[in-house]
């Protein structure tokens, strides 16, 4: 049997389930035995042979997981070179696979080796006259094995998914199950009963000065979790409600770590087939587009909902007693489920500071001050007798604006029920 081996800097995926991801060996160019492995050489067997053994030094006697994806990527920056992604999961119900994983998960561990055996003859091709510089191009062969080494053959190889516990405050994202079942993220706390690796796998940040061991140093749940203490699927409600508190700051943790935070959330989203709304600056910006008469505080974007309804309220009681809102609910896209999308203040009631606090108090992601001035797309019509008639003041002006909004809000309302109004 053959054996090309990588250097890799590891990373653990998932320290529950054992999830490890690394450049298990080069392609396209010369390696230290003078061979080249074709791009395409590892696909007949990617087909066939997975799952693929995971063994400890190429030890048939140490089986420690399977491989269980891979595929060829090309360097980036480079034109001819590969390299072979693997994803392996260790056996985390032995001593050797437990071994293995946090061998990888320290970095101890950070070089791969493949084994592999040549089907025919012509799946060979020799380069070069002098038998000092020859070099020998595999165009097809038959993976049996990949272990993890000391030193091997293959170069420029990394191990690209493995992070000990403690490096990084935003856990790297993993492969999962995702589920619409009905989420009670209090439930779910109560039932970790685990230390670390349960704890990593159910959230998506944590405090890396804090206990690993306590459920207070991790925050953004987003798994269920079994009357067992097991991690289930990942929560499509809470991997939503996730991102929106992450968006609006609810949860406080670093700035730097929100994007892998969200690389995180995002990353399950997608996998579900659904769409995960944008990570949003750290600013509360104002948009280019305001309502007329009424200042705006945005709490998600209008895109992520297909249908909208408003109701109006009244503060009761604190700094802005009576003045009167409007609440814009949309159906989400996916869920159909109702929620929050923005509120609507009148700029009559409302001075723009009073708004803008209100926005800032309810976690808005945008707010839009009113302009005061009616919209393009709704011009004054002339009057008949322009001369005789009065100049409207600016409250006037404003009051129409709002009338004309709730107007519309309220023809809107009734065509989803399927009223006609004329």
């Amino acid at each position: 049997m053959i054996h090309k081996t990588l250097v890799s800097s590891a990373k653990a995926i998932n320290d529950a389930e054992g999830i490890v991801e690394a450049y298990v060996n080069t392609m396209g160019i010369a390696d230290a035995d003078g061979d080249i492995v074709e791009m395409s050489a590892f696909d007949a067997s990617i087909r066939k042979n997975l799952p693929i053994p995971v063994l400890s030094g190429h030890d048939q006697g140490k089986l420690v997981g399977k491989v269980v994806f891979a595929q060829p990527e090309i360097v980036e920056g480079s034109e001819k070179e590969y390299r072979l992604f693997a994803r392996m999961q260790m056996n985390m119900d032995t001593e050797a696979g437990r071994d293995a994983y946090s061998n990888v998960a320290g970095e101890f561990i950070r070089e791969w080796s493949v084994g592999f055996n040549i089907p025919k003859d012509d799946d060979v091709t020799h380069e070069g006259g002098d038998v000092s510089n020859v070099l020998r191009r595999i165009t097809n062969l038959d993976w049996v094995e990949v272990s993890t080494v000391i030193r091997g053959a293959s170069p420029s190889t990394a191990t690209i998914g493995a992070k000990a516990a403690g490096t990084k405050a935003a856990i790297p994202s993993h492969l999962t199950a995702t589920t619409d079942d009905a989420w009670d993220a209090g439930l779910m706390r109560t039932r970790i009963k685990g230390g670390a690796g349960i704890l990593r796998s159910s959230h998506a940040w944590y405090d890396t000065e804090g206990d690993p061991e306590a459920k207070s140093s991790y925050k953004f749940l987003h798994h269920h979790v079994g009357k067992n203490g097991k991690v289930g699927a990942a929560s499509i409600r809470a991997l939503t409600i996730a991102l929106s508190s992450l968006n609006a700051r609810k949860v406080s943790i670093p700035e730097n770590d929100r994007r892998g935070v969200y690389n995180h959330l995002s990353r399950h989203l997608r996998e579900a087939g659904r769409k995960p709304s944008e990570l949003r600056s750290d600013k509360l910006v104002d948009n280019s587009k305001p309502y007329p008469s009424f200042h705006a505080a945005v709490i998600r974007e209008p895109e992520d909902f297909d249908r909208f309804r408003t109701t109006t309220e009244t503060v009761e009681g604190g700094d802005f007693d009576g003045k009167e809102y409007e609440i814009l609910y949309g159906r989400e896209k996916e869920t159909e489920d109702w929620d929050i999308a923005s509120y609507h203040l009148p700029a009559e009631e409302w001075t723009v500071e009073e708004a803008r606090t209100w926005a800032e108090a309810h976690d808005a992601i945008k707010f839009e001050p009113a302009t005061d001035e009616e919209p393009d797309e709704e011009p004054e019509e002339e009057p008949a007798d322009a001369e005789e008639t009065a100049p409207r003041t600016g409250r006037q002006t404003s009051a129409l604006g709002t009338a004309r909004l709730r107007l519309r809000l309220q023809q809107a309302k009734l065509s989803m029920l399927g009223i006609k109004n004329k």
